[in-house]
């Protein structure tokens, strides 16, 4: 009886801090955890001269991720895009920066984060080992935000054959598609589009593609390309699909040529649920981080039967305790997943961050006021406390093994099963 009592207690108490932070969250954007502050894909293409590949660099800004000011009836952002191509040496060898305005009609506009900057400029370099780096500035904070990521296409023309990386495109209004940039469907999809540039010299060309997920087979298809002498050519794919759930998907395209010669690429999607962050990997895993706001027999019920069955409990779940019914988001719901991920970055350790102690408290109750941190004696072991001022809580935690696996302290745990989730 006591055991139940507390575990009500902590989800009301917890459900109220929630909301609490889902309204601070409107003000305090850098606890954002979801998404980075903006996100880009570099994607190559095979050129004739097999010595050179196109670069197209995708760039996507949310608006939110921009101070707007007003200027008359209007609200105005500036901001500026630098993309920079290195070489293995990583000395710059193509580049180009250039600034914009956006101008909005409405303040609301300006906080809507399905609302996006969509900008994207091609380079022709050789085919080697590559580093992109897209820095963002907004012109009116001077804040600067820089990614980076590596392509390595020195392997291009090893081959007769050369196949480009797979265009995968949003599910959009026909004529309107654009690149799917987060690599993420937030629907379950009956189709899949894509496209890929192919150079070969030896026809007939065949292409075959395999769709996997969880490294079973969904989709297995081969095509017979009706062309004659060499091909240098943009395909375009409509997949009618199955049974999909949500879940990450590989797709692999195969082409080969009239001699044999075979070149193989891949790409990585999801199906997801808006909210959940992207660290999850399935919808097993978005369950079983359920164990701070369900119990286990709630647990087991959600998990139970299919892909499709499970996706409805888990949305059933969380449609209940959704703040704001109607509408497209479920602050509950993306505020616990954004402290999830941040206990994934901050305090794994021997755990994943999420089955930890301060990833536990820090869940429950959000980041704490202040954090003091012992000792200074070297003789005794580093221990955490946190202090929430606003709740009139504190936290003690002791790194006893020494190796950053920090464990709430005892007394707490003889107050209650803290741990009644493990």
């Amino acid at each position: 009886m006591a055991k139940s009592i507390l575990k009500l207690l902590i989800f009301t108490f917890f459900v109220a801090a929630l909301l609490s932070g889902c309204a601070e969250q409107q003000v305090k954007r850098e606890h954002d955890l979801t998404l980075p502050d903006f996100s880009f894909i570099g994607l190559s293409e095979p050129m004739a001269d097999k010595v050179n590949i196109k670069i197209s660099v995708h760039v996507k800004i949310p608006y939110t991720e921009l101070q707007f000011t007003r200027s008359g009836e209007k609200y105005m952002a500036r901001y500026e895009i630098g993309v920079n191509i290195a070489d293995k040496k990583k000395e710059q060898i193509a580049g180009q920066i250039w600034s914009d305005s956006l101008w909005l009609d409405s303040y609301k506009e300006t906080r809507n984060s399905s609302n996006t900057i969509l900008m994207v400029k091609s380079f022709v370099v050789r085919a080697s080992e590559l580093t992109i780096n897209v820095r963002v500035t907004d012109l009116y904070t001077n804040k600067s935000h820089i990614l980076s990521d590596v392509v390595d296409q020195s392997e291009m023309y090893a081959g007769a054959l050369s196949l480009g990386n797979i265009l995968i495109m949003d599910n959009g209004k026909p004529g309107n598609r654009e690149l799917l940039m987060d690599q993420s469907f937030y629907d379950i999809i009956d189709t899949l589009r894509f496209k890929v540039r192919l150079l070969g010299e030896f026809s007939p060309y065949k292409l075959s593609y395999q769709l996997q997920v969880k490294e079973v087979t969904k989709e297995d298809h081969e095509i017979t390309i009706d062309h004659e002498g060499s091909i240098d050519s943009l395909f375009s794919f409509d997949i009618p699909l199955t049974d999909m759930h949500y879940s990450n998907y590989t797709l692999f395209l195969t082409a080969t040529d009239a001699k044999e010669n075979q070149v193989t690429t891949k790409a990585h999607f999801r199906v997801r649920i808006r909210g959940v962050n992207f660290d999850v990997v399935d919808m097993d895993e978005a369950i079983k981080q359920l164990i701070y706001l369900a119990s286990d027999k709630q647990i087991r019920e959600i998990m139970s039967g299919s892909e499709p069955e499970k996706t409805e409990n888990f949305k059933q779940f969380w449609a209940a305790l959704d703040p704001t019914p109607g509408t497209l988001s479920n602050e509950l719901m993306e505020e616990y997943y954004r402290r999830i991920a941040f206990t994934l970055e901050a305090f794994t350790v021997v755990q994943v961050g999420w089955r930890t102690d301060r990833g536990m408290i820090y869940i429950l109750f959000g980041p704490p006021d202040e954090i003091q941190r012992g000792p200074f004696e070297l003789d005794r072991r580093p221990y955490q406390i946190w202090e929430y001022y606003s709740l009139g809580k504190q936290f003690v935690f002791r790194d006893e093994t020494g190796f950053g696996d920090y464990r709430l302290d005892q007394s707490y745990l003889d107050q209650g099963d803290w741990r009644f989730r493990y």
